[in-house]
């Protein structure tokens, strides 16, 4: 997997988890690179460049592949190196750029699908039920549903007990709905096989 040093200048595990706070811009980084003519970029650029804070540009060159810096000589980073590596990143982690994307526009979509109910239900007198939409239900399927939803062939158990059982229902009930919007593959499996069944208490 790489190094693992406590005592060393980075952490391979550490960098991999670090955000990349300048993916949304990394078209435009790309096109920079290109059309440099500078062979090299030192650590100064890539803070601007990146728009980076000086610990985050030398971590990031560390990634992109430069060569450790000899004592008292600035590190240095071939400008193809890192293009190609920039281009690489962009590749394979753009797709989290579409998927928070998405569920910031389904939060959207949810709250004021779900405002527009509360102003209907008030107008008419009705006693409203108020919970939280968080993204874990959201981005819910059938393989993620919470205690407390039984889904088994021909039927569906939703459990909910205590002084707020009305309010724990109509949440379980949201997120099973959810989750079968976002599976309906799934949960037209569990619900009509026995060996895809799933129970939980």
């Amino acid at each position: 997997m790489g190094p693992f040093r406590f005592n060393g200048v980075w952490l391979y595990t550490q960098l991999m988890a670090m955000p990349r706070t300048w993916l949304p811009r990394a078209e435009e980084i790309i096109d920079v690179l290109r059309r440099m003519k500078s062979k090299q970029l030192d650590r100064a650029a890539i803070e601007e460049l990146f728009q980076l804070q000086r610990r985050a540009a030398i971590e990031l060159m560390t990634q992109a592949g430069a060569p450790k810096a000899k004592r008292g000589s600035a590190s240095l980073i071939d400008r193809t190196s890192l293009l190609s590596w920039t281009e690489t990143i962009f590749k394979d982690e753009s797709w989290q750029l579409q998927r928070h994307q998405e569920t910031r526009e389904e939060l959207s979509r949810s709250v004021l699908e779900i405002q527009a109910v509360r102003a209907a239900l008030h107008q008419e007198g009705r006693t409203l039920i108020r919970f939280p939409l968080v993204e874990e239900v959201l981005s819910a399927n059938c393989a993620s549903l919470p205690p407390g939803i039984t889904i088994a062939p021909g039927f569906i158990t939703i459990q909910a007990t205590g002084e707020d059982a009305a309010t724990t229902a109509c949440q379980l009930l949201y997120h099973l709905a959810t989750a079968m919007a976002n599976d309906i593959e799934g949960f037209a499996a569990r619900l009509s096989t026995p060996e895809s069944a799933r129970l939980l208490v």
